[in-house]
């Protein structure tokens, strides 16, 4: 029976894998995680007991390797973890987005160290390594469990979680790491698969610094207590890098006078709705792709990562600086286009929001990161576009007032709710442009 794990990353929150990881009642509960892939490196020594191959049992935990880089060991799990294995399976973070029994005690622990463990090392059908590293507290104990399960056919799926007083202190990545390096080089496996539930975004995060190189969606896949929940995955090969295949784009908080600009989030999901149902968003907008049901919303916030994570695209909230109420929304997006250096904006606002030149603030906060070059942390764009419906004033105005210039229309290809089509004003903004804004504003 394979029950989701949990995947609790160093990088700060959730990472959900199906793989292994924690303990499931009827057997070693599995989820995926985080990889990388290349041979195995100095600084990674893989001190191997028996020469392994794919599926080939070994006793535990006389066969089981350490493996060490810097701070961080992989070693066979033992007694003395159990404490700190229930601490981490009742862990809020872990009860959300894993499957590990609910009401985790030290009975669950045991079993899974003294049985359950031993059995997937001696069956051959699992590599399963306890974390130990320096916590916070300057004593080095366990940090968490990480895994690759053998899939056949020299493919794996890994699998991790840490222990919530070591995440963010990039332990998870570099046992990640230190596995993948085994794997291939000691296991003979040719290619691991990550996967986590939709919303995992610090897994993905993982998953993308290791070298993953993203795939779609698994729909009604990864198994959470009984419910068959929607899923990303990712794939490594061994000749495979171990640096990013994409470009993370971040989010920046950005603060002006009367707007500030971050992420979204779970508090805009009413306004955020009401802005895209208001019969004047749904007359220019009805047939562009944006939430209009909580159900929409929560998926999209869910998914949030995506865009970034592929170096595609980033969007805001519009927020009062003041209570954070939302106010709009602000995107950029195409960023891998054909065109050179270029994207696209689009952008709505709440209809209490309008004609009080909020978005226009919005939008001139936005060029500045859009424009900054990607050696500074900014997008490094040269480019950027937009279009707006014919007759739609409200929006062109917007434009101009934010020194886009009009360059031509795309001729009767702009579909409105009423069930008319007409031509789709064009605009756009070179950093040049903007750079001479700016300095003339004083602003550089």
């Amino acid at each position: 029976m394979r029950l989701g794990a949990t995947a609790l990353g160093s990088e700060g929150i959730v990472h959900t894998a199906k793989g292994v990881v924690w303990v499931a009642r009827e057997g070693i509960a599995q989820r995926s995680v985080a990889i990388h892939g290349a041979s195995v490196t100095a600084e990674n020594r893989v001190e191997s007991r028996l020469p392994e191959r794919q599926g080939i049992a070994m006793r535990f935990p006389e066969d089981v390797p350490t493996l060490t880089q810097g701070d961080v060991v992989l070693r066979a799990h033992r007694p003395s973890d159990i404490g700190g294995i229930v601490a981490q399976c009742n862990d809020p973070l872990s009860v959300e987005f894993t499957t590990v029994p609910l009401g985790y005690d030290a009975e669950n622990g045991g079993d899974w160290v003294t049985k359950q463990i031993p059995t997937a090392w001696t069956s051959g059908k699992e590599r399963l390594f306890a974390i130990e590293s320096t916590h916070p507290d300057g004593q080095r104990r366990f940090s968490g469990s990480i895994s690759l399960r053998d899939e056949g056919g020299r493919r794996a799926e890994i699998a991790f979680g840490a222990h919530p007083d070591i995440r963010g202190r990039g332990v998870m990545t570099t046992a990640t790491n230190l596995l993948l390096d085994y794997g291939f080089a000691e296991c003979g496996f040719e290619n691991v698969i990550w996967m986590a539930n939709i919303g995992n975004e610090v897994s993905r995060r993982v998953a993308w610094r290791t070298g993953f190189a993203f795939g779609g969606t698994l729909t009604a896949w990864l198994d959470h207590r009984g419910r068959l929940l929607d899923g990303w995955f990712a794939m490594l090969h061994r000749d495979d890098s171990r640096e990013p295949k994409t470009r993370w784009l971040e989010t920046p908080r950005l603060a002006g006078h009367d707007v500030l600009l971050r992420e979204m989030a779970s508090s805009d999901e009413q306004r955020f709705i009401e802005t895209a149902t208001d019969p004047e968003s749904m007359h220019w907008l009805a047939t562009s792709p944006i939430p209009r049901t909580p159900k929409a919303y929560r998926r999209a916030l869910a998914e949030r990562s995506v865009g970034p994570s592929t170096g595609s695209s980033v969007t805001w909230t519009i927020a009062d600086p003041e209570s954070d109420r939302y106010l709009g929304s602000l995107s950029m997006f195409g960023f891998r286009s054909l065109d050179y250096r270029s994207a696209e904006i689009g952008y709505r606002t709440h209809p209490d929001a309008r004609r009080r030149g909020l978005l226009t603030q919005a939008i001139r906060l936005a060029l500045g990161p859009a424009f900054t070059s990607e050696d500074e942390g900014g997008y490094g764009l040269h480019r950027l576009s937009l279009g707006a419906g014919e007759g739609n004033s409200g929006s062109q105005a917007v434009a101009r007032a934010c020194g886009f210039t009009e360059t031509g229309r795309d001729r009767q290809c702009y579909d409105l709710n009423d069930g008319s089509v007409v031509d789709l004003i064009r605009f756009d903004l070179l950093k040049p442009e903007w750079d001479r804004a700016t300095e003339d504003k004083g602003e550089a």
